[in-house]
């Protein structure tokens, strides 16, 4: 570690927060751009800022109020409209999506069979994207998800985190979150004006982390409502596994550029109001994206690796100290990272890496060139005790790699993640290392099943089959040639798979003549209560949950038995 990246974990660099969290003292301070408060933008524009991840937006028309955004949940919903209500007593006219991550409030202002009853406007891609199965990485993307949101860490304490970067929290642990998606029944593909309740808006395309985003612009008022503009570093390269293409983003950046708003409203972050400022942060935003996917670029075409290209950018005094720039949320080295990777793959420079050892030998020669195990563990320690934590935590991953149950080498690993978590500004960064921590310390198993039957509620039929497909185990089904053939009464499909020669292939019994060895009957329901291990197969075949229509329970129980993760028998 260099005397420059020494100098960031110097005392001072870290404090305890309100709820007793230890981290960065930037991002503890940057918690109070997440308060709970209403603010007004202009006359009839008003911004609840402070619940959950996502701002939400009240625009007061001719006859009810217009909604932009519903947040994560039934309860933030709610908990919008109660500040609304200091402001109106009018009803709910109109909602209006920006994107679809911020959709399923919307329950609180329409009730079950009345979706008709007020226009919601979004992109054409917004239903498309929030139904999107994809049953394939369900269980590692809810996961990294949990991850990246800190749901596995305590709400109070060391560990609890200051902030989201980008809003103040995923969860409320103590109202919890009810999902209440409405699907919308105005969509727009191209920029369209049009009038909603007496207001002219402006709806215009475009990209950033999602390909379905609408900039709401009101041109009588000067405001643009947006997820452009995120009051933070942006996510490219996420963690959590999101490809990301930055252009997009920067061409986004530009469409609001040309409409030169008066106050910007972000549905992250907050807002910014008055034309200089609002130029002032567009073009900071713009230049830092482009800058760094410029420069990343320029190191690709100089033959630079990934890791050579993460050193070799280096912002500008004026974009690093930019207050929409910082990286409370995205990280510039993720950044440079998943750019190389979208733009021309895996491979670097070096052909070493084209065919390596594996890890396990690696370690091996590693630890052995340090002159044995003891050594390797004596100079991690000496790496934490010389605050050479990302060393620390680099070189102690070759003894866990030959032995994952390594006492000492767990306690060394968790120290320099728990220093790195103290010390970043970026709270998806620290609330990754956190919960590696909780890992390593068995607070946490790595295996944790996060995925629950509500969570595959959206499913279609052939979604589950997906999601079942990809746990099969090669060994216990390399001669095995069977066809299982699953009948969803709730749905009216007869799906299933086959399993063949160490794969499986999904089925669907209505547009197939494939005849089936065997047949069992069930509900979506009950089926993603057996995907998801809250119930036994014995138990769902004993309740009636799953009825064997033709076959033998020894042929349904040894063909479920060949996926992962499937609970077969009681304990």
């Amino acid at each position: 570690m260099t005397k420059n990246q020494l100098s960031n974990i110097n005392e001072g660099v870290t404090k305890i927060g309100p709820k007793g969290e230890v981290a960065n003292s930037k991002l503890i301070d940057h918690s109070k751009n997440f308060e709970k408060r209403l603010v007004k933008i202009t006359d009839g524009v008003y911004q609840v800022i402070g619940v959950g991840l996502a701002n939400t937006t009240m625009i007061e028309g001719k006859n009810g109020m217009i909604i932009v955004d519903t947040g994560d949940g039934i309860e933030e919903a709610e908990e919008h409209l109660e500040e609304f209500r200091k402001i109106t007593d009018k009803p709910v006219s109109t909602i209006i999506y920006t994107h679809w991550h911020y959709t399923v409030g919307t329950r609180a202002y329409v009730p079950e069979g009345q979706e008709d009853s007020l226009e919601i406007w979004g992109h054409d891609l917004v239903d498309h994207n929030f139904t999107a199965n994809n049953a394939d990485l369900k269980q590692i993307q809810t996961k990294k998800a949990y991850t990246q949101f800190g749901l596995f860490l305590p709400p109070k304490g060391p560990d609890a985190f200051p902030n989201l970067g980008i809003g103040a929290y995923f969860v409320d642990f103590e109202k919890g979150k009810t999902r209440g998606y409405v699907k919308p029944n105005r969509t727009v593909s191209k920029a369209s004006k049009i009038v909603i309740d007496g207001i002219n808006v402006e709806l215009i395309p475009t990209i950033t982390d999602t390909n379905d985003g609408l900039i709401v612009w009101l041109p009588d008022k000067g405001v643009a409502i947006n997820n452009v503009l995120w009051g933070a570093f942006p996510n490219i390269g996420a963690l959590r596994g999101d490809t990301r293409d930055p252009k997009n983003w920067i061409n986004s950046i530009k469409e609001l550029r040309a409409l030169k708003p008066t106050h910007i409203i972000g549905v992250h972050g907050s807002p910014i109001l008055g034309s200089k400022e609002s130029e002032k942060a567009i073009e900071e935003y713009h230049d830092g994206m482009q800058f760094v996917y410029d420069q990343t670029i320029r190191g690709i075409n100089l033959g630079l690796s990934p890791e050579d290209i993460v050193e070799f950018v280096k912002l500008p005094t004026h974009l690093k100290n930019s207050p929409i720039f910082q990286p409370f949320y995205g990280e510039l080295a993720n950044y440079v990272r998943g750019t190389y990777a979208y733009l021309i793959g895996w491979y670097g420079n070096d052909t070493a890496t084209i065919h390596p050892v594996s890890k396990k030998v690696e370690a091996e020669k590693i630890i052995k060139g340090f002159g044995g195990l003891e050594k390797v563990l004596a100079e991690a320690q000496k790496a934490n005790d010389d605050h050479e934590f990302s060393w620390a935590a680099q070189l102690i991953t070759y003894v866990l790699k030959l032995d994952p149950d390594h006492k000492e080498a767990l306690q060394i690993k968790a120290l320099a993640l728990r220093k790195l978590s103290e010390t970043t500004t970026s709270a998806i960064t620290r609330n990754f290392y956190l919960t590696q921590v909780y890992e390593l310390e068995g607070k946490v198993s790595p295996n944790v099943r996060v995925v629950k039957s509500v969570n595959l509620s959206n499913f279609t039929p052939e979604a589950y089959m997906h999601f079942l497909r990809v746990k099969l185990d090669p060994v216990k089904s390399e001669n095995v040639n069977q066809v299982m053939q699953v009948s969803l009464t709730d749905s009216n499909v007869e799906i299933g798979l086959q399993v063949r020669k160490a794969l499986a292939e999904v089925v669907n019994f209505n547009t197939s003549s494939i005849t089936p060895d065997f047949t069992i009957q069930t509900t979506c329901k009950d089926l993603a209560q057996l995907l998801t291990c809250e119930i036994t197969l014995e138990n769902a075949l004993t309740m009636g949950n799953i009825a064997i229509i033709t076959g033998s329970k020894v042929e349904v129980t040894n063909f479920i038995a060949m996926f992962d993760e499937i609970i077969i028998e009681n304990n």
